[in-house]
């Protein structure tokens, strides 16, 4: 565990990943035959190492983590616990890619590697810009399947929600005291209450993010804004989801104030669900890998949010499988990872870039 150990003492909060990628191309130079640092704007860049000549099979992964935040009991720069890690990014997913560096250096001393490549992508946890500006630079030209880290509780993942944020800004009349008036964010609640019963309509979840107004000194607003997510599984368009989350919130009962609902302005696209299908070969040796490495049937599920797979399948084409360690307190306080699901997950990835390297 002394490489997850590592990438956790590393302080990498999204946009800033300047220290984990030269500790990657560091670490990576080692093994590899080429490592190259992708500049990505607003961000630490991506590190992309290439074992031999060829680019087929990718592993990827964000080495990014969210912010600090919540109390902690346990040591957020890493802490060994029995069978557990405990840190910042110990789950989400710096476990994912200690495992897959794991993996290669394991499979390196039994046979070429040629066609692997492994991508550790900044902005994970934001806008997902490193994978978006990975895919545009061409550099996953000739890929023929990907596998993507994420926490799965090593279930394999054949497809992916998308997701969709909505921007409501809600105007009414304000005031002052006991003047008439029309709170902006007594109205939003409103629309969050009735937003909450969405999925009751229409399959996927439904997160309220955030309601903000000007925050005047005695003084009911006018104004504010409200800011709606929404995870959607495979079978639908965005278009499609964006016209009838719109239409129903508009038709929110008792509102007493004019609204405007738009998409959020972000600086990627959103991401939008997939599914593989049953017959694809990447997802039979991913089954494979792992019957014959722990001896038991994986579970085949759909992520039910996004992730970098997302991207890789419906804009750059690669068929893509998500899978990753189990652990838990994923984005809060004392978030841990399990050890010996690390170690499964390693002997996964070995095991199936075994499989996939020697098919041609």
């Amino acid at each position: 565990m002394s490489e997850l150990i590592n990438l956790i003492r590393i302080k990498s909060f999204f946009r800033r990943e300047s220290e984990i990628a030269s500790y990657l191309i560091d670490r990576l130079s080692r093994i590899a035959d080429r490592v190259e640092l992708l500049p990505v704007p607003e961000c630490g860049g991506n590190v992309l190492a290439s074992f031999g000549g060829e680019r087929r099979y990718l592993l990827l992964t964000h080495m990014d983590t969210i912010e600090l935040m919540g109390e902690w009991t346990r040591n957020p720069w890493g802490q060994i616990d029995d069978n557990a890690v405990y840190g910042l990014g110990a789950l989400d997913s710096k476990s994912s890619l200690a495992a897959m560096i794991e993996a290669i250096r394991n499979l390196r001393e039994k046979q070429p590697l040629d066609g692997v490549v492994l991508a550790a992508v900044c902005d994970g946890e934001g806008f997902s810009r490193g994978t978006y500006h990975l895919i545009k630079s061409g550099k996953l030209n000739g890929i023929k399947g990907a596998i993507v880290g994420e926490p799965t509780g090593l279930k394999i993942m054949k497809g992916a929600y998308g997701r969709i944020v909505l921007d409501v800004e809600v105007k009414s009349r304000p005031g002052v005291g006991v003047e008439p008036f029309t709170n902006a964010i007594v109205e939003a609640s409103k629309i969050v209450l009735h937003a909450t019963r969405y999925p009751e309509i229409s399959p996927g979840t439904i997160a309220p993010l955030s309601i903000k107004s000007p925050e005047l000194i005695m003084d009911h607003p006018g104004i504010c804004l409200l800011r709606i997510d929404h995870h959607y599984p495979p079978g639908e368009t965005e278009d499609e989801v964006r016209k009838r989350l719109i239409s129903y919130l508009q038709r929110t009962e008792g509102l007493k104030a004019e609204v405007s609902i738009k998409p959020m302005k972000r600086p990627t696209p959103f991401m939008e669900p997939y599914l593989l299908d049953e017959n694809s070969d990447l997802l039979r040796v991913l089954r494979d890998s792992f019957a014959r490495s722990l001896n038991s049937e994986p579970i085949v599920d759909v992520h039910r949010s996004v992730s970098e797979a997302n991207y890789l399948n419906n804009i750059a084409k690669i068929p893509s499988v998500i899978i990753g360690p189990d652990g838990g307190n994923r984005h809060s306080s004392d978030e841990f990872v399990y050890i010996d699901s690390v170690v499964k997950l390693t002997n996964i990835l070995e095991m199936a870039l075994s499989i996939l390297l020697n098919k041609r």
